[in-house]
């Protein structure tokens, strides 16, 4: 699991961003991972997708790579193409890991490596959680990379925590990681590598050698024209010819075990590339508009430019795009330090490796003061206004956070592109908390500003107790701010709970409507200004039961046949979402077929089904889930008594006359139809509310056919009487 978070853009004490050192790490350790059947790896990547301030950040996280056998190529090209941007939500992408894994008793490892603690306010312990309601037993290792002392506090107890300061350090730690798993291999595995120019293979005389990404001693091959040979440990490397034009440099290559491990360089002499820029003197965390001339025009698609620190290596890089063609322009982010960068223009290889052969004048962004201003102590849950000054870059944002959160840590928060002054929500807890200026580019904060928020008044005012099912008002006062409710639940339900509610915006005071069962409750002043939503005053409530069958009741025939419609006398409060339905005897509460609201009128009407058994006739109310059932009373539903008379032969296109016996409920129709013909056809028909007996046309075509008593009350149309008839020429 890779964090991709845009603070991977910063640099380790070393001088390479975080980004760079993990990517070269992991290329190499997949390099070097053993062809061993039953070898299952995926890759999940999260933060990749969206900007840290973006409200899918906290749900960035995808399996880019499913755990299907060791599928090399991939996992290097996916690992190579991630670009930082967002937050860093583990507790979310350990939850989804879980369903990563087969449900098998296979040896499950989860290796997550992050440059920083959780920003999206996730449970580390309880994300664990669901690899146990799967039954899966994992071994999680986390790897910090160049983490503070907070973060580190924050992975105590979460399986096994390194901190990795460097790229040895991340590559150590890696290795120990999945060592009982997948212990890389040491096998050396062979290397050819052949030289062109101008496409033309290359006589002998270059020099070549190999180094690891990593560091270390260079090894060099032997041979000349016809190939370059050599042994290597599998991994990822940095390729180094020395030649008539000059020293020139190949990345990046990955060295795998039982792979040919062919290399193609072309080394001929190529016009650099020229690179310009605009404007002349970036801002820091703004954007840079690159033109590039006098590229080679047969080039795949693959070549890049990259914008990096100017004395990183060639294959070093902070932002990146794509080019074709012999000319062209591209926007790149600037960086966010006061340091020398440049231009780099990246020549693809045949074999996917790339050389620089263009570099810009090099450039020092300029840093723009960020201030901000707003009231130092404000009433928890209230909004705050804030003035801003600062560079105003397309991904800066003003954000709240708790004091001291780490970098890149939000709440509410707005781009500062939406104007000036911004109002954002103020968290619900009294505390002290910070106001940031910062941006998505790098997640650093660029200005603070400390801000103390007190408790407002919260109250609630209703009687003690209630009947159930009935209406309660109740009396509040708060804020009133934004997402600011009362809800009704039971006594010591878990924060965040609610059933029935009212938006204290709403008014004053509100109405509830009450659960049905009998019991101690409480009332909740709660808000939905964050997770999960706290309860700012409770106020104990009794909900009694209704005193004897007065309070609700039902008269109904005691029964009658199917598809009837009946009259339904009934009382009870006539509550919003109270209705009467009738159901199977013993159903459970909550179910219902036809039914009626009891606003609609009393007496109401229902329509029977027509399979003959018990029912019950139910009044529930929608209050409350699943809707309770607050009074029934039984009904015997017999089969009707359905008949047709008519002829058995009829003339082609002729009429005949129909005499039917029935329940002639609302719907019901006869008709004629081909023998056999699904349940619920019809052609020509007459309703049985038109008279006794009713006329048909006979069909034009000679066959047989069947007459059909049916009713429109059920679907499809169901069959209650058939008689067949044959029809003559």
């Amino acid at each position: 699991m890779l964090d991709a978070s845009g603070s991977m853009y910063t640099k380790l004490p070393g001088g390479q961003t975080r980004i760079f050192t993990a990517k070269a790490v992991l290329s190499d350790f997949i390099g070097r991972l053993p062809e061993t059947p039953g070898l299952n790896v995926g890759l999940r990547i999260y933060g990749a997708t969206t900007s840290a301030a973006s409200p899918e950040s906290c749900t960035d996280s995808k399996l880019v790579l499913p755990m299907k056998g060791l599928d090399r190529r991939a996992l290097l090209g996916t690992v190579a193409a991630t670009r930082p941007s967002g937050a860093t939500p583990i507790a979310y992408s350990l939850g989804l890991a879980a369903l990563d894994f087969a449900q098998d008793s296979s040896r499950k490892l989860v290796v997550l490596v992050t440059d920083g603690q959780e920003s999206c306010r996730g449970d580390l312990k309880a994300s664990l959680a669901a690899f146990r309601s799967r039954g899966i037993e994992v071994d999680l290792h986390v790897i910090g990379i160049d983490l503070g002392a907070e973060a580190q506090r924050s992975f105590q107890g979460i399986g096994t925590f390194e901190n990795a300061r460097s790229s040895s350090e991340l590559a150590s730690a890696l290795g120990r990681a999945v060592g009982a798993v997948a212990s890389p291999t040491a096998v050396l595995a062979p290397v050819t590598v052949n030289l062109t120019s101008g496409g033309a293979p290359l006589p002998g005389g270059p020099r070549v050698s190999f180094s690891s990404a990593l560091g270390g001693p260079a090894t060099h091959l032997t041979g000349g024209g016809d190939g370059y040979t050599g042994s290597l440990l599998p991994g990822s490397y940095v390729a180094t010819v020395v030649a008539s034009a000059g020293t020139q440099t190949f990345s990046p290559l990955n060295v795998a075990a039982g792979a040919p491990n062919r290399f193609s360089f072309e080394v001929g002499t190529v016009g650099a590339v020229k690179l310009d820029f605009t404007p002349a003197q970036p801002v820091a965390g703004s954007v840079l508009k690159v033109s590039f001339s006098g590229a080679p025009a047969s080039q795949s698609g693959k070549s890049w430019i990259g914008v990096a620190q100017k004395t990183d290596p060639d294959d070093a890089y902070l932002d990146y795009q794509y080019v074709a063609g012999a000319s062209g322009s591209v926007t790149l982010n600037v960086p966010g330090e006061e340091i020398a960068y440049e231009l780099r223009y990246h020549l693809a290889s045949p074999d996917g490796s790339s050389r620089v052969i263009g570099r810009s004048a090099p450039f020092t962004p300029r840093r723009v003061a960020a201030s901000l201003k707003a009231p130092p102590e404000l009433v928890a849950g209230s909004p705050v206004t804030v003035t801003w000054t600062g560079p105003n870059n397309a991904r800066d944002y003003v954000t709240i956070v708790a004091k001291g959160a780490a970098e890149g840590s939000y709440l509410d928060y707005k781009y500062t592109g939406t104007g000036n002054p911004l109002t954002l929500a103020t968290p619900v807890q009294e505390g002290d908390y910070e106001l940031r200026y910062a941006s998505d580019a790098d997640g650093k904060t660029q200005a603070s500003l400390p801000i103390h928020l007190r408790l407002a008044a919260y109250s609630l005012q209703a009687q003690a107790s209630a009947v159930g099912g009935g209406s309660l008002q109740v009396k509040w006062s708060g804020p009133n701010t934004s997402g600011e409710y009362v809800t009704v639940v039971k006594k010591g339900a878990a924060v965040g709970s609610y059933t029935s509610y009212f938006y204290t915006r709403d008014g004053n005071p509100g109405t509830l409507k009450l659960p049905t069962e009998p019991g101690e409750y409480e009332l909740r002043y709660s808000t939905e200004g964050q997770s999960p939503n706290p309860t700012l005053f409770s106020l104990p409530l009794t909900i009694t039961a209704p005193q004897g069958n007065a309070a609700y009741s039902l008269q109904a025939p005691a029964s009658t046949t199917g598809g009837a419609e009946i009259q339904v006398k009934w009382s009870g409060p006539n509550n919003t979402g109270d209705y009467v339905t009738v159901v199977p005897a013993g159903a459970p509460v909550g179910t219902y077929t036809q039914y009626f609201y009891t606003r609609d009128g009393n007496p109401g009407k229902l329509k029977l089904p027509f399979a003959p058994g018990d029912y019950e006739l139910r009044y529930s109310t929608e209050g409350v889930s699943p809707n309770a059932t607050l009074f029934s009373l039984p009904i015997r539903v017999a089969m009707a008594n359905y008949t047709l008379s008519a002829p058995r032969q009829a003339r082609a296109g002729s009429s005949i006359q129909i005499k039917w016996s029935g329940p002639n409920n609302p719907g019901d129709y006869v008709t004629v139809v081909n023998m056999g013909a699904e349940v619920g056809t019809y052609t020509r028909y007459f309703y049985t509310r038109d008279g006794n007996p009713g006329t048909l046309p006979v069909p034009s075509e000679p066959g047989e056919y069947e007459l059909r008593y049916s009713t429109e009350a059920a679907s499809p149309n169901p069959t209650l009487f058939s008689l067949p008839l044959t029809v003559i020429r």
